[in-house]
């Protein structure tokens, strides 16, 4: 070490000679600036890129060892998303330090940043003191761990935790906490998680570490231990209410749970705080249709449009998800104007996305999901020509349609009346997808009842085990197993219906709640377009007028 002439320790010129620094930001006055400030700091080589494209492009050809990247870099990704961008492809050594830099200063905005995970966070404007400070004190680290990180980058994980071991028994290491954090992220990713929970708690008996608690929440959750886990993660997220993956795991146990009422609540709360991550509003999409909530739904799915044209998540998926979100919402509302102004927005989106995205695929979906946005505001000439547009599409092509393209002409046939082809083809399609679980639950989530006989065996053990608790009384627990089952098969009447019933025995005998009468109407508007040839159809009725009478009494003791 040697020390400058204002005090300031600054590195070796050796330490410097041999990395290689990107910086990164759309002002080329910054740039200079900071090459400047580098250059004082007798660093040898800089590169510079003005946009994300640009620092992604350099990064496949070249192995930095330092990146100092600009929060907003103007058109185009944002810094967020090239970090994102290098780890997903891989092109970020574990030794590299990544440094982002900003002149925002809104809670939105760091919080986001430092979701990522960077290596610091700096503020315009950054000083020549700031400066040495931190790449002193993360060069520092990055070469005494230096054994761990080359590990990492080689996937040797064994020999990772084994390095990791060796600070975390010595006398004195100032790296243990580090050490401790990353082996218990490895045992997690190596599915060692009876060893990471053991790690975990004892970290947090000695002190109660922030990391340690989440970690504790993630071995408990990968454990299938869904009640200790939410209370972990609970407790993570009071501890750190900046904490979005805390809420995210929290939201995920509430969905397991069967409350996923809450678990949107949750994740609304959290997207105050930092609405950036495209995992956590796809999360949110799923949770607000399982409730129903197709307006939420369709918000969070903006957000996923927004955040996502940049970056690794861009697809045609996410578009035409907005749109059926828009279109499912535009069916759901009980506002005329609403209605129109929501099938105008999922027109207006198809046509976008049909503009963004050249292939045949996209073009057939986009008019099928045109299809139901016509026939929610009743242009039913509109929505029939769609559907023979889609379908000619179909018979033209030499392919034969992919399986998102033909669940979205099942939806299409449901919604313009042609419920016999629609049920033929989810039943073909069920028989040829027997044996694939994932592709048997996208098909019964389309029904009211399911298709797949997986499905139609779950229903029947559902029904059973709930109706068993409701007969001995235990409501609460009735009212769990169907919630998590409606996680599943989110359109099938009986089980919206059974959970209604088993709020309405609750409140018979622990008393009536705004907050129980609120969720059963939520469940009731969710099936309100029930046929009335339905067998189901009384209880329906029946169900809706106890309702109103307790909701009209509730109001009247205010």
């Amino acid at each position: 070490m040697k020390t400058s002439v204002s005090g300031i320790k600054t590195m070796s010129k050796n330490n410097y000679s041999d990395k290689k620094f990107l910086i990164v930001d759309d002002f080329e006055s910054f740039q200079k600036i900071l090459k400047r400030l580098l250059l004082g700091l007798n660093v040898q080589n800089v590169t510079t890129a003005n946009n994300g494209i640009q620092a992604v492009k350099l990064c496949e050809n070249n192995k930095y060892d330092v990146i100092f990247c600009d929060f907003d870099l103007g058109r185009g990704p944002n810094g967020l998303q090239v970090l994102e961008e290098l780890r997903y492809h891989n092109l970020l050594k574990s030794s590299a330090i990544f440094i982002m830099v900003t002149a925002e200063s809104g809670r939105d905005a760091v919080v986001g940043a430092m979701e990522y995970k960077p290596d610091g966070y700096m503020n315009k404007p950054v000083s020549a003191g700031e400066l040495s400070s931190r790449l002193v004190k993360s060069l520092q680290q990055k070469d005494a761990l230096s054994a761990i990180y080359f590990a990492l980058d080689n996937g040797d994980y064994q020999k990772a935790m084994a390095k990791c071991d060796e600070h975390i028994n010595a006398t004195k290491s100032r790296h243990k906490n580090w050490c401790l954090k990353t082996k218990g992220e490895l045992l997690i990713k190596l599915a060692r998680l009876p060893q990471a929970q053991t790690l975990y708690e004892e970290v947090l008996a000695d002190r109660p570490i922030f990391w340690a608690r989440l970690g504790l929440a993630h071995t408990l959750a990968g454990l299938k231990l869904d009640e200790p886990a939410l209370q972990a993660y609970q407790k993570a997220y009071a501890d750190n209410p900046a904490s979005l993956e805390a809420f995210e795991g929290a939201a995920n146990m509430l969905v397991k749970l069967g409350d996923p009422q809450a678990a949107q609540k949750l994740l609304e709360q959290s997207s105050k705080v930092s609405s950036r991550s495209v995992t956590r509003q796809k999360l949110l999409v799923d949770i607000c249709k399982i409730n129903g909530d197709f307006e939420g739904a369709a918000k969070a799915g903006r957000q996923v449009v927004k955040l996502a044209e940049h970056g690794q998540h861009k697809s045609a998926d996410n578009d035409l998800d907005l749109a059926d979100n828009l279109t499912e919402a535009a069916l759901n509302s009980s506002s005329e104007e609403r209605t129109k102004e929501l099938a105008k927005e999922a027109l207006d989106t198809l046509k976008k996305t049909e503009s963004k995205y050249n292939e045949e695929d996209v073009k057939i979906q986009s008019k099928l999901v045109q299809s139901r946005a016509h026939a929610s505001i009743d242009q039913d000439t509109l929505a029939q020509e769609a559907l023979n547009s889609a379908e000619q599409k179909m018979a033209n092509s030499a392919l034969k349609p992919n399986l998102r393209t033909q669940l979205e002409l099942a939806k299409s046939y449901f919604q313009t009346g042609h419920k016999d082809k629609a049920n033929e083809l989810l039943k073909n399609l069920a028989l040829e997808h027997q044996d694939n679980p994932i592709v048997s639950a996208r098909l019964d989530k389309l029904v009211d009842e399911p298709v797949t006989q997986a499905g139609k065996l779950a229903v029947v053990k559902i029904n059973k085990d709930g109706i068993s608790m409701f007969e001995k009384g235990e409501f609460k627990m009735a009212i769990k197993n169907f919630m998590q089952a409606i996680q599943k098969f989110p359109k099938h009447l009986g089980i919206r219906l059974n959970i209604i019933q088993s709020f309405l025995y609750d409140m018979k005998q622990n008393g009536p709640s705004t907050e129980k009468v609120t969720l059963c109407e939520q469940h009731m508007h969710v099936i309100r377009n029930i046929n009335k040839d339905n067998k189901q159809y009384k209880r329906y009725l029946s169900f809706k007028t106890v309702l109103n009478t307790l909701d009209q009494n509730l109001k009247g003791d205010k």
